[in-house]
């Protein structure tokens, strides 16, 4: 589970007003991830077109509204199979977007592998989930990969490169936490419903 993750019930008890809000308003949680897309869309326009700081507040803004999407459907009882993959789906779309743009605006290319990391981190997760596994054990998620992703936008040579690496490593080892996570799941099911041995 990401280090940040703990704070999720205060995140949910914090958006409580404005995920009621929205429910009341006939809003989905799906609305939600798509509208966080399309900012990461416009983030990274803004990014290729040499405006990085414009494009990370919009991008920023559209990764706030992940964070609200998953508050919104707990709250309206709408946490759905599809809707935890599109989430994910869409969150790799989002940063893949934003990064694409800002290389385009002047970014290094080695930001591509907090990419390569976040997409490797969702492979073994939906490894694990297609097989009714745990993922639950992986340390480095979504806000530190983004924190550390766009501190390495913002800084100088040659720590940026440094913090795009470690967050590319840390996905790696996230994965790994993961798919060992997945298999101790999977041997522990096999022995609880093994034969008795007499």
């Amino acid at each position: 589970m990401s280090l940040l993750y703990v704070f999720k019930p205060l995140k949910d008890r914090t958006l409580m007003p404005i995920s009621c809000a929205l429910h009341r308003a006939g809003v989905t949680p799906n609305m939600v991830t798509s509208a966080g897309l399309l900012m990461s869309v416009i983030g990274g326009l803004l990014a290729a077109s040499g405006q990085l700081y414009a494009g990370i507040a919009v991008f920023t803004l559209g990764a706030i509204m992940d964070a609200v999407d998953g508050s919104l459907a707990r709250v309206s009882g709408e946490c759905t199979e599809f809707g935890r993959y599109y989430d994910s789906v869409c969150d790799r779309l989002s940063e893949l977007s934003f990064v694409a743009g800002a290389i385009i605006g002047g970014a290094p290319v080695m930001a591509l592998v907090v990419i390569a990391g976040s997409c490797l981190l969702l492979t073994t997760r939906i490894f694990n989930h297609r097989r009714g596994l745990n993922s639950n054990a992986a340390c480095f998620g979504r806000p530190e990969r983004l924190a550390l992703l766009i501190a390495g936008l913002l800084a100088p040579a040659p720590y940026d490169l440094a913090l795009f690496t470690i967050a590319g490593l840390l996905c790696l080892i996230s994965s790994g936490q993961a798919l060992a996570s997945g298999l101790r799941s999977s041997r522990d099911q096999n022995e609880s419903t093994g034969p008795v041995l007499r």
